[in-house]
């Protein structure tokens, strides 16, 4: 039997529900992050309204000026015979036909300041979407640095153990086991402060959602790798600054302003007036229609040719300026994506292994009592601190690509967001 629409309504609810709920115990991912932020985030009300400013502006270019309606009522008298009176009434009617070509350079503007308007949006999104990856990454960093504090955390409790066993038995110094308690001890606060400085991160990001996350909250996803940049590296070409989002913004106010310009030039030839009336006076009545312009002799919108003239070279001077700022500003976003993509890579593929390995023998030395606690603890520090970097570098990565592809705008390049 067919299902009455409210409970069609309340099925389709539970349905949804069930499955928010079954979505929310997935880890959050970067490409959904940014989804979201998008779609809640205040600043995206800026952007619409850009986006129907545009639509605005293209519409009203095209539209005709409205007529004009003049209404008049009296009472007069026969210049004849002074006993006629009666009411007199007439009406005018009046339109502005726009002269064709300054028309089309008028809705040639329009058009332009459209798209400057658009390519505003674009941008507001763009720099939007690039801090919400931002505040992602972070976090992800923040985490993993308290994964590898717990770890070393623990590591050193269970070296106190280990210690504190061997000082009862009198198999090692005492002085041994303070300086194993002094270990752990720093451990615990660099802890502390590692899962302070995630929640901190965890906060920003649940503040830029602009909209409630799971509790708690799961992400799913990594760092960028030297692998990544390679890959935006190849596509950040010149060619790619057409599709910023100041270039574009720049190049559109440019021919908005030589369009501006060509109709302040075509507006010489003035629009052209037509009016339809009819008077009744008392002893006659008339009809008829008048056509009238304006004679551009003294004025001839000189100028507002010059000044559109003036900002139509100033807006072409501006795309150049931007051009430039830009390829000076990619370069050293450049450098700086290939800085750290170097940097990142001798720590993965070096540094990280070999202090790990370091760790190891050392470890497995001091458990056999061929090694002094001072060598191992050395160790120890010298691979966490080689994790660190690791880590940290794989962020510094990661921003310097989100702030290259901050100037790029959208496109296809990507860092590593899976």
């Amino acid at each position: 039997m067919p299902i009455p629409g409210c409970s069609r309504r309340l099925l389709m609810a539970a349905v949804l529900g069930g499955a928010s709920a079954l979505r929310a115990d997935e880890p959050l991912r970067i490409e959904t992050y940014v989804e979201i932020v998008l779609r809640s985030h205040p600043a995206m009300q800026a952007a619409r309204a850009l986006d129907e400013s545009a639509t605005a502006e293209k519409l009203g270019a095209r539209l005709l000026p409205d007529p004009t309606l003049e209404v008049s009522v009296g009472r007069g008298r026969s210049t004849a015979d002074s006993s006629e009176r009666g009411t007199e009434t007439g009406f005018t009617l009046s339109q502005v036909i726009p002269w064709f070509p300054a028309r089309a350079a008028t809705i040639d503007a329009a058009d332009h300041a459209a798209q400057a308007r658009r390519a505003e949006a674009s941008a507001a999104r763009w720099s939007l979407s690039m801090d919400a990856r931002l505040a992602f990454y972070r976090l992800v960093e923040a985490r993993a640095l308290v994964e590898v504090a717990s770890l070393t955390e623990a590591d050193a409790r269970s070296l106190l153990d280990l210690v504190t066993r061997r000082a009862s038995l009198g198999e090692t110094r005492e002085v041994d086991r303070i300086k194993a308690r002094v270990e752990w001890l720093k451990q615990q606060r660099e802890l502390r402060g590692a899962e302070r400085e995630a929640d901190a991160a965890e906060a920003t990001l649940r503040t830029l959602a602009a909209s409630p996350l799971s509790q708690p909250l799961l992400l799913s996803g990594e760092l960028s790798r030297p692998l990544d940049a390679m890959r935006v590296l190849r596509e950040a070409t010149p060619d790619r600054l057409e599709r910023s989002p100041e270039a574009l913004r720049a190049r559109a106010e440019a021919a908005r302003a030589a369009s501006l310009l060509k109709s302040a030039r075509r507006s010489r030839v003035p629009d052209l007036g037509f009016s339809l009336f009819r008077q009744k006076e008392v002893d006659r009545e008339a009809f008829g229609a008048s056509l009238g312009i304006v004679l551009p002799l003294w004025n001839a919108r000189r100028g507002d040719i010059a000044r559109a003239g003036a900002e139509s070279m100033l807006r072409t001077a501006d795309v150049d300026r931007i051009r430039l700022t830009l390829l000076t500003v990619i370069e050293a976003r450049r450098r700086d994506v290939d800085t750290s993509a170097a940097q990142a890579a001798i720590l993965m593929n070096e540094l990280v292994p070999s202090a790990a390995e370091s760790l190891r023998l050392a470890r497995l030395l001091f458990d056999e009592g061929e090694t002094s606690l001072l060598d191992l603890l050395d160790a120890q520090r010298t691979a966490r601190d080689a994790r660190r970097e690791e880590i940290r570098a794989r962020f510094e990565l990661a921003v310097a690509l989100s702030e290259l592809q901050r100037l790029l705008g959208p496109g296809d390049i990507t860092g590593r967001n899976e």
